[in-house]
């Protein structure tokens, strides 16, 4: 196995290019906050609110040095590696073939020339997790065989996200995108984020997370161009209404981002609309535009995984 790192630069690191075997990625559920309260003569607690918390991811890595001074300088070079304070992204690598997680060099080879070692690994690039580091061990020698376990939680949302947007090119040939994204229950490449004079339509959320255009950390932006008075923008699966008060010209633009920031023309028009969310449930949303007849229309958003 392998485990690639992305930071906020945009630069990777692959741990088996750098010497690092990954033996286990344990990605743990997203822990489930409920709040509560007692009440007196009342057998049990009354639910107030459930909401998600953070998930915990444990790296296990192993090494193998070539003797006493290399297992010293890759035990450090994994401290500088994981001692970044800036959040940073974590792909899982799963090998090709079937094989053992790990295997070792037979009499006389050296480190890299064994062909079972994790060679033809492929990195899962469409589902990424924003992580900081939360604990370390100290490594763990046995001879020169280094063992290690790291512990991260997610930064924001503790959600999995995709690594492109709906704006992005859906081919599973661009390691932008997998299996497992929920882009099977459609065909990926006539999927349609952008909508001219469209006054219905239909938008997927290939995750299994709602998008909310009110929640902090989410990418969720709709832009607007073109002619209109009193536009309405209504999600009829589900109820969610946004109206903007007010008109625009041919060359207006008016954007819908997270966190509930509305504009026009980059300036706020919070204040002249119903002030109120849209939300895109998994899977089929249908929309409907009032208000306008010739405009284009795009929604931008990331695809989100429990």
């Amino acid at each position: 196995m392998d485990t690639l790192i992305e930071y906020s630069t945009g630069a990777t690191l692959s741990l088996v290019k750098e010497g690092y075997i990954t033996q286990d990625l344990l990605i743990r559920p997203i822990e489930q906050k409920a709040s509560s309260v007692d009440v007196d003569g009342r057998p049990g607690v009354v639910r107030e609110s459930v909401n998600h918390g953070t998930r915990v991811i444990i790296l296990s890595i192993m090494f193998l040095a070539t003797d006493e001074l290399d297992f010293a300088l890759r035990r450090d070079k994994l401290f500088s590696i994981f001692s970044d304070l800036e959040p940073f992204y974590i792909y899982e690598g799963r090998p090709t073939y079937k094989t053992s997680t790990y295997e070792f060099e037979l009499p006389g080879q050296t480190w890299g020339e064994n062909p079972q070692l994790p060679t033809n690994i492929e990195i899962l690039k469409g589902k990424r997790y924003k992580v900081i580091r939360t604990n370390m061990n100290e490594v763990e020698q046995r001879g020169l065989l280094g063992k290690v376990d790291i512990e991260f939680e997610t930064y924001q949302l503790p959600f999995a996200e995709s690594s492109g947007t709906t704006l992005d090119a859906r081919t599973f040939d661009k390691e932008t995108w997998q299996t497992g994204q929920g882009l099977v229950a459609a065909d990926p490449t006539t999927l349609k984020y952008v909508f001219q004079n469209e006054t219905s339509f239909q938008v997927y959320n290939a995750g299994d997370v709602p998008l909310k255009t009110n929640l902090r950390d989410m990418l969720f932006e709709i832009e607007f161009r073109g002619a209109s008075t009193n536009l309405s923008i209504r999600n009829t699966t589900n109820g969610t209404h946004w109206q903007y008060n007010g008109s625009n010209g041919i060359n207006d633009v008016i954007k819908i981002e997270t966190p509930t920031r509305f504009t026009k023309n980059g300036s706020s028009i919070f204040k002249d609309t119903n002030r109120k969310m849209l939300v895109l449930n998994p899977g089929w949303n249908t929309i409907q535009i009032n208000g306008a007849t010739q405009f284009l229309l795009s929604f931008k958003f990331k695809f989100y995984y429990k």
